[in-house]
């Protein structure tokens, strides 16, 4: 038997050595993606500026509309995949095949059932910008297949390089857009062009590192749909009412549309940076829960929750504080997007520790109940979107936002909690 000092000593060592190699992982997630972040910003940017509050916020009606369908044709198999490798022991060539073979028909289902919704719901003018959302439906799929080897074995370090490459096309074709066609169907263009680049890109970089062959594997197939769907149910209604706003602010037209977009677009790096550390920590947080040291989950869960506060508060309160200034100096036309951006900037902490938690959930193996956080998030939001949007437009759908991703906090922190406390109870015997 392990003496309980030893083996609380060991899991504190463990715990801190998950952490730091989480930490790294992030780290070079954030360093190959913060010089593409800065130039996809600009690219943008450029777009926001050049195509005005109406023009910028057709284009951000259209990719709101479509993203959901977007979800839905991943069918949540990212974050399945992982776990389903932490499980067999690696990210094998049945795996990665099985996906990409899955994606391929969900996006062909997908795009038909989302260009039919658009028709339906009176957004016909959309449908040009919506085709081309609709076609990179089937490039996804194929960056997720090269890029999955990476997450799993934690080492992004080796494809550093690539969201620099894939940004420089964005822009590229973004300036492209601004001199030839400068319309939101441009700017979308640019978009799906910069999505090609980075699905043949990484597979010259997957085939380098990860060589193994593609295959369908049925017994596969099988276990990533029977493990997968509540993930797929996750993804579509978190995308569903994350977007939902645009759609409720159809009514008060495109010009308020483009300044909400305009806030929502300014959060994008934090939820890039708690997008980083999701990727980054799922593989390891996996591999603890498949191995039941369910005691260093809970203290690296309990760690998480301090730093991200105490480091993202000050960020939120300089934020609350600039952005009025910034933006009523360098672009007034968008002076409209400063109380939803200083809304947003307070529920982008609650976003951040979300993911967090999330991952945890999913880390677990808790796909079922994710599924259910994920519907109750969807009936807070509606409840007080329903309310607040009309009577105060952008505003309120950031106030509808925020209220609900706060509301998700509370509730998501004590699953956690829960989950690993029941876990440390059930779990078997140190030999």
């Amino acid at each position: 038997m392990t003496e309980p000092g030893a083996a609380d000593l060991d899991a504190a060592v463990e715990g801190r050595a998950s952490g730091k190699r989480i930490l790294r992982n992030a780290a070079s997630i954030l360093l190959g993606d913060v010089a593409g972040d800065i130039i996809i910003a600009i690219a943008i940017a450029l777009a926001a500026v050049s195509l005005g509050p109406a023009g910028f916020g057709r284009l951000s009606e259209a990719q709101a509309f479509m993203e959901p369908f977007a979800a839905l044709a991943a069918l949540g198999l990212g974050s399945v995949a992982i776990t389903v490798a932490a499980q067999r022991g690696s990210c094998d060539g049945a795996l990665r095949g099985s996906i990409l073979g899955i994606q391929l028909v969900a996006a062909l289902i997908a795009a038909v059932v989302g260009l039919g919704a658009a028709i339906a719901t009176g957004r016909s003018s959309l449908l040009p910008i919506m085709g081309v959302l609709a076609a990179g439906f089937f490039v996804a799929p194929i960056t997720v297949s090269a890029l999955l080897p990476y997450q799993c074995d934690q080492a992004i370090h080796k494809r550093l390089a690539l969201p620099f490459l894939v940004s420089v096309v964005r822009l590229g074709t973004a300036y492209l857009a601004f001199y030839l066609y400068n319309q939101p169907l441009g700017y979308q263009l640019s978009g799906f062009a910069s999505s090609v680049a980075a699905a043949g890109l990484g597979v010259v970089w997957a085939r380098r590192h990860y060589p193994a062959k593609l295959e369908i594997d049925r017994a596969v197939v099988v276990q990533l749909l029977r493990l997968g769907w509540p993930a797929a149910v996750l993804e579509f209604v978190v995308m569903a009412y994350t977007k939902l706003s645009y759609f409720l602010l159809h009514s008060a037209g495109a010009t308020v549309q483009g300044e909400y977009a305009a806030a929502d677009r300014l959060i994008a790096p934090v939820l890039g940076l708690a997008a980083a550390l999701f990727v980054s920590s799922l593989p390891t947080l996996a591999t603890l829960s498949a191995q039941h040291r369910y005691e260093e989950l809970t203290t690296l869960y309990r760690r998480s929750i301090v730093r991200t506060i105490l480091s993202l508060t000050p960020v939120a309160a300089a934020a609350w504080l600039l952005t009025g200034v910034i933006l009523r100096k360098l672009v007034p036309e968008y002076a409209g997007a400063v109380w939803p951006f200083r809304i947003l900037s307070v529920g982008a902490m609650f976003m951040f520790l979300n993911q967090m938690s999330t991952s945890f959930i999913i880390a677990l193996g808790k796909f079922r109940l994710i599924m259910f956080v994920a519907l109750m998030n969807l009936v807070v939001y509606i409840a007080l979107a329903v309310q607040l949007i009309p009577r105060y437009r952008a505003v309120g759908a950031a106030l509808s936002t925020a209220t609900m991703e706060g509301v998700n906090t509370l509730m998501q922190i004590a699953i956690v909690f829960w989950l690993l406390r029941e876990a440390r109870h059930s779990k078997p015997p140190i030999a």
